[in-house]
């Protein structure tokens, strides 16, 4: 396994698990359990870590996948960048996970409202979870260009 593989594995980590995290907060907030909503803000801090990791793996990833022909730098750069954001987003969003579950030790209104921050906020990272990944798949992936051909083809 080399570094560009590793990457690839983790990449997939933070979004599934921000996904998974977005749902559990759901179903915590409809059922108003106090438990799931601890469990909901100790994955969206996991989920960040997550990120975190996969982020420091993205530079030896990058040194594998430049030299590959035909692979632009151009698209390399706007994923780092779109991965940059979505690493501050992630760890922001975390830190406010935790410091939710530290203040909400002593009252349940403090939880539900760092529970209902914390989603809102992991909800906005979405976006960043989405373009991360199409700019990270449109470097060797052109199957999920946004090309439509002229014309049928000819049978």
């Amino acid at each position: 396994m080399n570094g560009a593989h590793l990457h690839l594995l983790l990449s997939h980590v933070a979004p599934i698990g921000g996904f998974f995290t977005l749902l559990l907060f759901i179903f915590a907030l409809i059922q108003k359990n106090k438990e799931l909503k601890r469990t909901a803000l100790w994955f969206t801090f996991f989920t960040g870590i997550s990120a975190l990791v996969t982020f420091m793996t993205g530079d030896s990833a990058e040194e594998i996948v430049k030299k590959i022909p035909g692979i632009s730098d151009t698209q390399i750069e706007f994923h780092e960048m779109m991965a940059m954001f979505y690493l501050i987003s992630l760890i922001v969003v975390g830190v406010m996970a935790v410091v939710g579950l530290f203040l909400s030790r002593a009252s349940t209104s403090v939880l539900h409202k760092f529970t209902v921050i914390v989603f809102i906020l992991l909800l906005l990272t979405s976006y960043l979870a989405v373009m991360t990944s199409l700019t990270g798949g449109k470097i060797r992936h052109s199957e999920i260009e946004n090309t439509i051909p002229a014309k049928p083809p000819v049978k």
